[in-house]
């Protein structure tokens, strides 16, 4: 049974909280309006056989539920009394509410503001509350994220694994990488990609989440980050510090940052294509490789320097082994050096699609013999008199062999 959950893209349960110490002369900026929002859409009703519109005059958003907090915000499942529809709600925390809070906050809503993409949920409005507080409204996604459809499979669940077989896995790769090449395309990395920040939607919608970390490339992002002062770590996630996302000397999800981030160093796209391979490759072993550590050090010099075991051979008790030309594929995406990887989230889309085509990459005798067997299934399905023919003639001189055998033996 899929759980019912509100989105939370660019939410930001794991968003950063920016330091206070701005200029000691700064302060906010002061909102154009604190009044409650109200509908403006009217009610129709009929008085006799006369129409009459009615304005209610309710609250715009009336919060249902809380979802969660984070270091930086809050997210609130609402309803939208106009458009009667549910959405999701993140506004600021006030006890953390600073000029520099607030900066970060209106580049989250911009970057998203960037991102137009089927695979990325949209902002459908923003203003300040009753409170002064800054909020942003977005689309309501029913579903689950895929750190809990990981959790299932792992646990054996028989459904789960009825639903999600490898190539399920690989359509949801897919729909992320799709996503990540648009936001690449844009000039904007995501910098905290990880199961937790991907909602696998009712209906099969993949959505990549969370976009509070994530940084424009080649402009003054980083200097206008520096003015704001640094970032403290956010609360614990699920499973725990290591794969909840930090700020500080290092930015991002221990767990799912590539080297080149965990060792503080400048970045690019390539490190949200690391991420990507890390989480394909919990995806299909139903366990992240370096699950067993438990301090940020251990967690940081696995991910710098432990070679990943390939997917093939890792064991599980729930399925059969991962197919090894997926295995090779992350092998590829998990390498150490950014430039023996993939360099594009379009090359990784290019490299399964040809897969899905039957143009298995060759890296060992498996992939191989799995070449030879899509090539000679594409021939008789291209060629299906010429492979009876030769199938025919096969089995005739088998037989010819096997009696000449026979009457040599004889004599």
């Amino acid at each position: 049974m899929i759980d019912t959950t509100l989105a939370t893209s660019s939410i930001g349960l794991d968003a950063t909280v920016a330091s206070t110490n701005l200029p000691s002369g700064a302060s906010l900026p002061a909102p154009s309006s604190t009044l409650p929002r109200s509908t403006v859409l009217p009610r129709l009703e009929m008085v006799g056989a006369t129409p009459r519109l009615v304005v209610q005059g309710k609250p715009r958003y009336e919060h249902m539920r809380p979802l969660g907090q984070g270091g930086l915000g809050e997210v609130i499942g609402a309803r939208d009394n106009d458009i009667d529809r549910d959405v999701a709600v993140k506004r600021l925390r006030p006890d953390v509410s600073s000029p520099a809070t607030v900066a970060r906050f209106v580049e989250e809503v911009r970057t998203i503001g960037r991102l137009e993409h089927p695979n990325i949920v949209p902002i459908h409005d923003v203003g300040v509350d009753e409170r002064g507080e800054y909020y942003f409204v977005m689309k309501y996604v029913a579903g689950e994220t895929l750190e809990a459809v990981i959790d299932k499979l792992a646990a054996g669940d028989v459904d789960y694994h009825a639903r999600y077989g490898f190539e399920r896995r690989v359509q949801i790769f897919m729909a992320l990488l799709e996503a990540v090449a648009f936001a690449h395309s844009k000039g904007i990395v995501h910098r905290d990609i990880k199961p937790a920040n991907v909602m696998v939607g009712a209906y099969g919608e993949v959505v990549l989440m969370d976009w509070g970390i994530a940084k424009r490339l080649r402009d003054d992002g980083d200097a206008k980050a520096a003015a704001l002062g640094p970032a403290h770590a956010s609360a614990s996630g699920k499973r725990g510090p290591l794969f909840a996302t930090v700020a500080g000397e290092i930015i991002g999800t221990p767990a799912y940052m590539s080297p080149e981030q965990a060792r503080g160093e400048a970045i690019d796209e390539r490190s949200d294509l690391y991420s990507l391979a890390m989480l394909m490759h919990e995806l299909l072993c139903l366990r992240h490789p370096f699950a067993d550590r438990t301090t940020l050090a251990e967690m940081l010099h696995g991910v710098k320097n432990e070679v990943v075991p390939i997917t093939g051979l890792v064991p599980s008790a729930h399925q059969p082994p991962t197919p090894m030309d997926l295995s090779w594929f992350v092998r590829k995406g998990l390498a150490k050096d950014a430039a023996s990887r993939y360099q594009s989230a379009t090359e990784m889309i290019g490299a399964l699609t040809r897969r899905a085509e039957g143009d298995i990459a060759v890296n060992c005798h498996i992939t191989f013999m799995r070449r030879v067997t899509v090539l000679g299934t594409r021939f008789v399905d291209r060629h299906p008199f010429a492979a009876t023919g030769l199938l025919a003639a096969f089995v005739v001189a088998s037989i010819a062999g096997v009696v000449e055998t026979i009457l040599r033996l004889a004599a």
